[in-house]
């Protein structure tokens, strides 16, 4: 992250130098002009390390000051894509004067055009984008489906990060109450609710969300967040402290916590098995506190017998092919990547920049042959983190239901 932001800052420096001395600084006659744009590129530029300078504190300063690091980063953004965009529409100019052996424009005027674009964009992902939610509806079908279960609904919300939502106590209302109206037999939620620590979660939180219920009940399992990850050493809350402070206002709320374990849910004489998996500690996360990540999928799955139909809570979609390695997760439901905020629809085609990082980024997968037949659904996930907003991938609410068929 550090080298990326750096580079970034580097890229703005050289498309500041660029537009001043080819547009500002011929075209601007007037001196204040001049001194307006540099004091304009200082701050704008600057934002970008004032946000990494910032974040260095933001473990043991809280969830405030993560969000002033989260909107200086947008801030960076929404000023250097128009900056980058005229750079390099002037780069593709300056190449066509040469063969034309004139000066050209057009690339410029449209890259212009293309940033105002991405501006308004960017501002409707970081307001209406950013608090929106959309409920999705699958199926999965399977003959090993029990009869008691066939049109069972299970309903999947995910990262919710409630230490950077702007107005929580309302997003999270309307959370529950969208939820209240899908007619859930039970709702699960894959990790990561508080950013950073469990002081997030206050007593009006803890009341919205203690709404929430289904007749099997309200299940989670622990994210990297939620464990602590992002608590700088030196903070007065360990990491240990604050999973166990996060586990009682989870009981107060009355939802079940599923860590590295499993349960049954019955229904008459037929019953499913309901597996949590946390998130692991065998993916490096440098320099932050691993010791609370046990991902012990063996101990998840002890002491069960025979092959029930298996419904598994995974936070990090990573995780499905060593569970279906050991012929377990019929279903498993995870979040973690958010479509990293940013999912663009053309042509019946999907992209985002998670692609990049994970084979299993957003959505329904199956995977058919070897020990298991499995489906993964990657939940898009509640809020924010980085930066404030979600382009094209709105806060997500998935109903699951289960279906009996051959």
């Amino acid at each position: 992250m550090k080298w990326i932001v750096l580079t970034l800052f580097l890229a703005a420096l050289i498309a500041d130098t660029y537009i001043y001395r080819s547009l500002i600084a011929v075209r601007a006659r007037r001196r204040s002009s001049r001194l307006w744009y540099l004091l304009f590129a200082i701050v704008s530029d600057g934002a970008a390390l004032a946000a990494l300078s910032i974040y260095g504190v933001a473990g043991s300063a809280g969830s405030g000051v993560l969000k002033v690091v989260m909107w200086l980063v947008w801030f960076f953004f929404i000023t250097f894509v128009p900056k980058a965009l005229y750079t390099v529409g002037g780069a593709v100019d300056f190449c066509v004067g040469k063969v034309l052996r004139r000066r050209v424009w057009p690339f410029r005027g449209l890259g212009l055009v293309l940033s105002a674009v991405i501006m308004g964009i960017m501002v409707c992902g970081a307001t209406v984008g950013r608090t929106r939610l959309r409920v999705e509806q699958i199926e999965v079908c399977s003959p090993r489906v029990p009869a008691a279960f066939d049109g069972y609904r299970v309903v999947q919300f995910s990262d919710v990060h409630i230490g950077t939502m702007m107005r929580p106590a309302a997003q999270l209302a309307r959370l529950v109450s969208t939820i209240a109206g899908l007619d859930a037999d039970l709702v699960v939620h894959t990790g990561d609710l508080v950013n950073i620590t469990h002081g997030e979660l206050t007593p009006e939180l803890v009341g919205i969300l203690g709404r929430l219920d289904a007749p099997d009940d309200v299940w989670s399992v622990w994210g990297n967040h939620d464990l602590g990850f992002y608590i700088r050493s030196g903070s007065e809350l360990t990491p240990e402290e604050n999973l166990a402070g996060l586990a009682d206002k989870m009981r107060e709320m009355r939802w079940q916590i599923l860590s590295d374990c499993s349960t049954w849910i019955r229904r008459g004489g037929d019953s499913i098995l309901l597996t949590g998996i946390d998130y692991p500690r065998d993916r490096r996360l440098n320099s932050h506190n691993e010791s609370l990540a046990g991902a012990d999928i063996g101990a998840a799955f002890d002491r069960v017998e025979g092959d029930p139909f298996n419904v598994v809570l995974a936070h990090t979609p990573r995780l499905w092919g060593r569970i279906t390695e050991r012929g377990r997760g019929d279903v498993v439901l995870s979040g973690h990547v958010h479509a990293m905020q940013t999912k663009l629809r053309l042509f019946g085609h999907e992209w985002s920049p998670a692609q990049r990082m994970y084979d299993e980024w957003s959505g329904k997968y199956a995977s058919e042959g070897g020990q298991k037949n499995s489906v993964l659904y990657v939940n898009d996930g509640i809020g924010c983190v980085g930066y404030p907003m979600r382009i094209g991938a709105r806060g997500e609410i998935t109903v699951i239901t289960l279906k009996r068929c051959e």
